[in-house]
């Protein structure tokens, strides 16, 4: 007799052969054994695919799903839709699990009943581990989660697959960065999440990620994308009694990422993209979106952006120490 997984664990991979064993064998290696595990190997070009049919072989709980590269949304998405499991939850393919993440996932879920399960995490480094200190909240989620408050990875949750379907929760695949953040704050706008108040998943600091190499103008621009639908899904959805101090983070969230971008033309010198992105509207705002924003943009920064004062621009492009500029 086949017993049905309690729970689905989705594993996006793209060529992750220098990681992909850690990382399954810390699944495999959990407390909690009523799981599914389902790889999506999203187009891998190294041995990935290999190394899974091994492990297989090895392991009945593996489901393999090969697709053509489509990126790591639509390799989510697709492994929720496959997903067998009452509760679904996410681990990256070079990340690793505290062999009591399940067990203590869901010995809470069953203590509270609960849409969602959190716990923390913790930076894996070459040298140091060290955990990204939440508060552990178990009420205004979302408010915690914007603020840095309540910091969590997108492999610290336990989600009812149940609900993921009844309020058409996914990633969205035209988003380039933080689809993950949309997706957790999507969760928040509907429900209280209940915590393991430990740190029980381990995220490793890559060289390769995107977040670790300098980024494009259009990388910012995809960034900003992400937070414009939150900022939509949070007006549509979020009913909370902080809402209106939700939403009004969230826009002044949008209008920081926008200075920060708008300074990083000027002080890199390309002052033609910035004047067109002030002519054409692109940083719009009322005044009191400033009382959340980093003084430093709140105050001088702004002023000297929006001053349109080349000769100043070309002071500050000259003078801007280079190592502080993230923008290529």
């Amino acid at each position: 007799m086949t017993i049905q997984p309690f729970i689905s664990i989705v594993i996006p991979a793209y060529n992750a052969e220098q990681y992909l064993t850690t990382t399954l064998t810390s699944v495999f290696n959990q407390t909690y054994t009523n799981f599914e595990v389902i790889v999506i190997n999203d187009g891998s070009v190294d041995n990935t695919e290999t190394i899974l049919i091994t492990l297989q072989q090895q392991e009945p709980r593996l489901k393999i799903i090969n697709q053509a590269n489509q990126g790591i949304a639509i390799a989510r998405n697709r492994g929720i839709t496959q997903a067998s499991g009452e509760f679904i939850t996410f681990i990256d393919s070079d990340d690793r699990w505290h062999p009591t993440f399940l067990a203590k996932m869901v010995a809470r879920q069953q203590q509270t009943n609960g849409e969602v399960i959190y716990t923390g995490n913790i930076d894996s480094a070459i040298h140091t581990d060290k955990p990204r200190i939440s508060d552990f909240r178990e009420q205004d989620n979302l408010c915690g989660y914007l603020t840095q408050q309540s910091l969590l990875h997108i492999g610290c949750l336990l989600i009812r697959k149940a609900f993921l379907k009844k309020h058409q929760i996914s990633f969205n695949p035209a988003l380039k960065t933080g689809e993950d953040i949309v997706f957790i704050c999507h969760l928040f706008c509907l429900t209280n999440a209940y915590s393991v108040p430990e740190y029980l998943y381990y995220y490793t600091h890559r060289d390769d990620s995107i977040m670790r190499k300098p980024w494009t103008k259009q990388d910012y621009l995809n960034d900003l994308m992400a937070w414009q639908e939150l900022e939509q899904i949070i007006k549509q959805r979020y009913q909370q009694q902080d809402r209106d101090h939700v939403i009004a983070l969230v826009e002044s969230k949008i209008i920081y990422y926008k200075l920060r971008l708008l300074w990083l033309l000027l002080v890199i010198g390309r002052h033609q993209e910035l004047t067109e992105l002030l002519n054409d509207e692109f940083l719009t705002y009322n005044g009191h979106h400033l009382n959340y924003l980093p003084k430093k943009y709140a105050g001088i920064r702004r002023k000297i952006i929006l001053s349109k004062n080349k000769l100043l621009w070309k002071l500050i492009n000259i003078t801007y120490p280079r190592h502080k500029i993230n923008l290529v």
